[in-house]
């Protein structure tokens, strides 16, 4: 086994088991060890213990190979090349392996010994934190505290500006684009001053990516993230679910901030509580989300290394958000919500006909060749009479998803540039989604244009609106509380306008008796629900206070472990009045 700090000739080196060369710097210093592989009965030994899943080594094992100091493939098999050294009978193989573990005790016995005296107290320093992670093997990771098995491929030491030295971890899991599903690349990386300090040790599940064996359940962890895995995978197309816990949302510095310390930063997943429905549709994330893209490579997908998120669209935040697969339940669409919907008869059938019966594009991302497709209503009048629920009915009733907004959503830089890439990405999505829209407080689209200065921008915004309405090819609801006078062009393109005024006794009725008679008999102690009726009838509420008043009755029931009772009911109605009392005292 020769060492040399100059080449041999190639006929000189292929005739030894082992090379070992060295490389010294001018002043010196040892610069590298390489270690060259010759012996067929240690390239036996490498087919056999290490295989194919050490991607690092360019090597197949059944030619002669080199590897580079510090030999990460020696110090993560050391292991398993000890046993193979014990256990076999080939004399030939033993005694090629003892000089191969002479050459390990040398070159890597004291790292190994440090290592593993940290390691059984289950802590590690930054500079052998690469002994942990062995290419091939699973490591584990946690979002927002649920588990992720990554596959590891390989380490790297770098160093920013900013953080100063860090290790990058390197790993493939199973992910999907939208389409193609297969293997993606994620980075952990692990700054020294961060979870370090210089040279401390420091404990091992406190890094955020460690070896798999650190993280117990043993036998049941797999099992259960290959069923989320599942469950992962079926949800690749386009699909609403609902969804209640915990989220995320990226929070990014400012278009138009600039900070030289913040170059490097990319944003920062911030967590809120979303309860509601949710749309996932990864192509259409990764069109908006540059920054989130992810490169696929076509393979047969592993439940097992699936992440324990998918990215979806948030119908309560409007923004795309980070959201887990065990929080995520197919949608129960409510059954009968038109017959529950107070309407007119006549008015109702109209709605239902035209909504029912609308047909959405095949190919939905092709918006300029699908001009005048839509189905537009205007639904105007009093607050509180109905127009909203119109809306969700409308959705609900051919089960769809509804895309809520309004002016101050789609106009919050108060620009018309920004107001028209806003309000084509709104609209955009709902059509890919097969969604109904409703916009909210439209009064400023629907009046008037005038050529007064003060009217310029608004006038803008109108154009802009009309010209995207003209080419949205799905159904929006437009509501307002007030109507003086209409725009022509608006009008033209109305197919429906219902008028909504403050719910008569008799609509009140039927709000409260549809209200009472949907909840559960295990839910409710109200004997004679007819009766109740005709008491909170007393009171003239309008649609919504109706709603709000129940809602909030029956959050003060379950609060008290109780039936909603009438009282209940009554309760919030005294502290509404007396709150009005006290306003109209106060105007």
């Amino acid at each position: 086994m020769p060492q040399s700090s100059v080449s041999l000739p190639e006929i000189g080196r292929s005739s030894y088991a082992l090379v070992i060369q060295r490389r010294f710097t001018d002043k010196h210093e040892l610069d590298s060890t390489t270690l060259r592989i010759n012996s067929p009965h240690l390239l036996g030994v490498f087919r056999e213990v290490v295989g194919s899943t050490y991607t690092t080594v360019a090597s197949d094992f059944r030619s002669p190979f080199e590897m580079t100091s510090p030999f990460q493939m020696l110090m993560h098999y050391w292991d398993e090349l000890e046993q193979y050294r014990d256990e076999t009978e080939d004399n030939h193989v033993r005694q090629h392996l003892k000089l191969l573990f002479d050459f390990m005790d040398h070159e890597l016995g004291p790292d190994r010994k440090s290592v593993t005296g940290m390691v059984l107290n289950g802590r590690i320093n930054y500079t052998h934190s690469w002994v942990l992670f062995r290419p091939g093997g699973l490591v584990y990771a946690s979002v927002m505290g649920h588990p992720w098995l990554l596959q590891c491929q390989k380490t790297a030491y770098e160093e920013s500006t900013i953080k100063g030295p860090y290790i990058v971890v390197t790993c493939t899991y199973t992910d999907h684009d939208g389409a193609l599903e297969g293997a993606a690349v994620h980075k952990f990386t692990i700054f020294q001053k961060e979870h370090f300090g210089a040279e401390n040790p420091a404990f091992i599940t406190d890094l955020p990516v460690y070896p798999r064996r650190f993280a117990g359940e043993a036998g049941t962890l797999e099992a259960r993230l290959e069923e989320r895995g599942r469950n992962f995978l079926a949800r690749r197309t386009v699909c609403v679910q609902a969804y209640n816990g915990i989220a995320q949302y990226l929070k990014e510095p400012p278009e138009l901030f600039y900070n030289p310390e913040m170059a490097e930063f990319d944003g920062v997943w911030l967590p809120f509580t979303e309860s509601g429905r949710i749309i996932l549709d990864r192509k259409t994330f990764h069109e908006d989300q540059y920054s989130n893209q992810v490169s696929i490579k076509a393979m047969t997908p592993d439940p097992l290394l699936c992440p324990p998120y998918e990215y979806g669209y948030s119908l309560s935040r409007k923004d795309w958000c980070r959201f887990l697969v065990d929080n995520m339940r197919d949608v129960e669409w409510k059954e009968g919500v038109w017959e529950s919907l107070v309407l007119p008869t006549e008015h109702k059938l109209v709605l239902q006909a035209l909504v029912t019966s609308h047909q959405y594009p095949d190919d939905a991302r092709d918006q300029p060749e699908l001009k005048g497709k839509g189905l537009i209503f205007l639904l105007h009048g009093s607050p509180g009479s109905g127009k909203t629920l119109t809306a969700e009915t409308a959705a609900e009733g051919t089960r769809k998803a509804l895309v809520s907004s309004s002016l101050g959503d789609l106009n919050r830089y108060d620009s018309p540039r920004a107001f028209e890439i806003r309000l084509k990405e709104v609209l955009s999505y709902a059509t890919i989604w097969r969604a109904v829209v409703l916009l909210d407080e439209a009064d400023v689209f629907l009046e008037a244009r005038h050529s007064l200065g003060d009217s310029t921008t608004r006038n803008a915004l109108v154009a802009v609106f009309l010209r995207e309405l003209e080419y949205f090819s799905g159904i929006i609801f437009l509501t307002t509380n007030r109507l003086t006078t209409f725009d022509a062009a608006m009008k033209s393109r109305i197919h429906l306008a219902l008028e909504y005024s403050l719910p008569n006794v008799e609509t009140r009725r039927q709000i409260w008796m549809n209200l009472l008679s949907s909840m559960p008999t295990e839910g409710i102690d109200i004997e004679d629900i007819d009766d109740a009726v005709v008491n909170l009838l007393v009171e003239k509420l309008n649609g919504r206070e109706i709603s709000n008043t129940f809602s909030t009755a029956r959050t003060i029931a379950r609060s008290q472990n109780k039936r909603l009772n009438l009282e209940h009911i009554e309760r919030v109605i005294r502290v509404r009045n007396d709150f009005e009392r006290r306003l109209y005292h106060c105007v």
